[in-house]
């Protein structure tokens, strides 16, 4: 199938024929920066706060799951996208007819290729993800000692952990083949807890799967916050919830780095074979707006495990 892709770049000195480039300037889905290390801090009613704790400097990226406001900007700028596609096909349609034409009538003269004709089906834009992300680390540790505290402030909404990952780098891993989602409430911080080595999945995994290649099978695992969970000092007195970590689906390696999940928190999410298991998708949950596409199906149990929801792959 012919394929009829558009990206979009903040600049672009020349494109490259095969791709169309949107000319419209996109929304800013997610504003992402680092708290400073300070004697004092305060937070800004306005955003969202995630705190996560690492053994080192590392890398976490997070994408944004669109809320209702985000996928109605977000489809005006692919329909505006897509509407000026049509419209520079429809001029190098032109141009094929008449060159075809002086072809048919010049010897040796070469035919013009077709131009592909852009449909809702061959017509790629940009993913959403893609537009809504944020890395935090390895920089602009909020704390350094017996290892590194993150704080950055983010706009509010629900997020995804995508891997570890770092873009300007291009090195890393992918929680492709599952991960957690959480909320980040506006004026508060959301407390995810902490990376640990993972040596539970040190070994090879179980024949069938292949969604945790052994390469990376030394991911971290995240550790929840519980009672014996430290935080620095200034934070204590600031409003700070306990992240509700829910199970993701899987979803595309966008960068193509090397591709695992993040591994099983009790209670939050598992995994049978290269499928994931939703632990809390049993408890009753406001029904999920259709741009909320990692949220488990409740429907998809298995008979074998009654108690047990598979959770949904995002599109």
């Amino acid at each position: 199938m012919k394929i009829v892709t558009v990206i979009l770049l903040a600049t672009c000195a020349a494109a490259s024929p095969q791709f169309a480039i949107a000319k419209s300037k996109a929304p800013v889905f997610v504003e992402a920066k680092p708290v400073k290390d300070t004697p004092s801090v305060a937070l800004d009613p306005a955003k969202a706060y995630i705190l996560l704790r690492t053994p080192g400097a590392m890398p976490m990226h997070f994408v944004k799951i669109p809320n209702a406001e985000d996928q109605i900007a977000y489809d005006k700028l692919k329909a505006e996208a897509f509407a000026e596609v049509k419209e520079d096909y429809a001029k190098d349609l032109a141009k094929y007819e008449r060159d075809m034409a002086l072809a048919k009538k010049t010897k040796g003269m070469k035919e013009p290729k077709k131009p592909i004709e852009p449909t809702e089906t061959n017509f790629q834009f940009t993913r959403f993800e893609q537009m809504a992300n944020f890395t935090m680390g390895p920089l602009n540790r909020f704390y350094s000692k017996n290892g590194s505290t993150y704080l950055h402030a983010v706009t509010p909404g629900r997020y995804r952990i995508f891997g570890q990952f770092d873009p300007l780098v291009g090195i890393g891993v992918c929680y492709c083949m599952g991960s957690v989602s959480f909320d980040a409430e506006a004026g508060k911080i959301t407390d995810l807890g902490t990376m640990t080595t993972d040596l539970s999945n040190a070994g090879p995994p179980e024949k069938g799967d292949s969604s945790s290649p052994r390469a990376a099978a030394y991911a971290m695992a995240l550790e929840p916050v519980k009672d014996s969970t430290g935080i620095d000092v200034r934070l204590k007195s600031l409003s700070r919830n306990i992240a509700d970590l829910r199970a993701a689906g899987k979803m595309a390696n966008y960068y193509g780095i090397a591709i695992s999940r993040l591994p099983a928190i009790p209670g939050v999410i598992s995994y049978r074979r290269d499928q994931i298991i939703d632990k809390k998708a049993l408890v009753a949950d406001p029904a999920p707006t259709p741009v909320e596409a990692e949220v488990a199906e409740t429907t998809a149990v298995e008979a074998a495990a009654p108690a047990e929801v598979i959770a949904a792959p995002a599109p």
